[in-house]
């Protein structure tokens, strides 16, 4: 009798957040995984229905987004597990193109997680990983994901990160940071303009200038800085793109706790160093039940990170 390795995964316990380069185990999605092919991997998923960033919605709808770092902890635990990649490896980020394609699949009653399989194919090229699969709720295709990743030797990275701050430094002092200035005394946005309940979860200010909104880094939020980083994670990154959007949707008549992000495609230059200025530039379209966004991150005069979104209101 030949087991099913995907309908034999199991969602009763977390894997311990080492795993899956967590501290703490409130963060840890990923309960089980087994590979299913040669390339091809299934990685057990379960994201609580009160978790604190990612359960954080207005609408009563598992966050879609929160899929960014369900595919981020399959990819170590993968990387790790399977191909063996020393622990401690430094890694980034270099894009991301996601789509919705069954957003009722995201819908919650306030009490069930969030629990799925990702069935995942991992391509390796040197240093470099094309990761690209699908969220399946049952039988729906929740999701689609593909992310590009490079790894890089100990040694390599120390000298790129220690280059890149000396540079965004000189840079933001010779006032290339776009006139965005500290952001030490910035306010955040109210929650509800940006779909969210906690002011906690809110990582951008008032816009400067029309379109452009500072980025609001609290090094404490227990979410985007569960483990060390020496830069802003792609999870904040992503998040004051998606929040500057839904704060200009509202021209285009799309109200932030009605939309839910249904696509993105978003390329990632440089890291983003934590204590310079950054701003997040949006401009939108919109059309009957939808916003599409055009949005970047830009620090010391340099585009850090750029791309589209779209949102699709809940109920149109």
């Amino acid at each position: 009798m030949t087991i099913d390795p995907v309908a034999a995964l199991g969602f009763d316990q977390l894997v311990p957040p080492a795993t899956v380069n967590r501290r703490s185990a409130r963060e840890v999605f990923v309960t089980d995984h087994a590979r299913i092919g040669p390339e091809e991997y299934a990685i057990a998923i379960r994201v609580a229905p009160d978790h604190p960033l990612w359960s954080d919605q207005q609408a009563p709808w598992h966050d879609p987004l929160a899929m960014t770092e369900a595919f981020r902890q399959a990819f170590v635990v993968i990387r790790h597990e399977y191909l063996d990649v020393k622990r401690g490896t430094p890694s980034a980020v270099q894009q991301i193109t996601l789509t919705v394609p069954e957003l009722a699949a995201f819908r919650a009653d306030g009490s069930t997680p969030l629990q799925g399989v990702i069935k995942v194919r991992v391509t390796q090229t040197d240093e470099t990983f094309d990761i690209a699969g699908d969220f399946i709720v049952g039988s729906a295709r929740a999701m689609t994901l593909s992310f590009g990743s490079v790894l890089f030797p100990p040694k390599s990275y120390r000298e790129i990160r220690d280059y890149q701050r000396s540079r965004r430094t000189v840079d933001a002092g010779s006032g290339g940071s776009g006139g965005s200035g500290g952001t030490a005394d910035v306010k955040p946005v109210e929650p509800e303009s940006v779909g969210r309940r906690d002011r906690g979860n809110v990582v951008i200010g008032p816009a400067v200038r029309p379109g452009r909104f500072p980025l609001l880094v609290d090094r404490t939020h227990p979410s985007f800085f569960d483990r060390d980083y020496d830069h802003i994670p792609a999870s904040l990154l992503i998040e004051a793109m998606r929040q500057s959007a839904l704060r200009s949707a509202a021209e285009a008549g799309l109200r932030a706790g009605e939309a839910a992000l249904t696509r993105a495609e978003l390329d990632f230059g440089i890291f983003v160093e934590i204590d310079v200025p950054a701003e997040c530039a949006v401009t939108v379209t919109g059309r009957p039940g939808a916003v599409t966004a055009s949005v970047a991150i830009d620090q010391a005069g340099v585009r850090v990170a750029s791309g589209t979104l779209e949102l699709t209101a809940l109920n149109p």
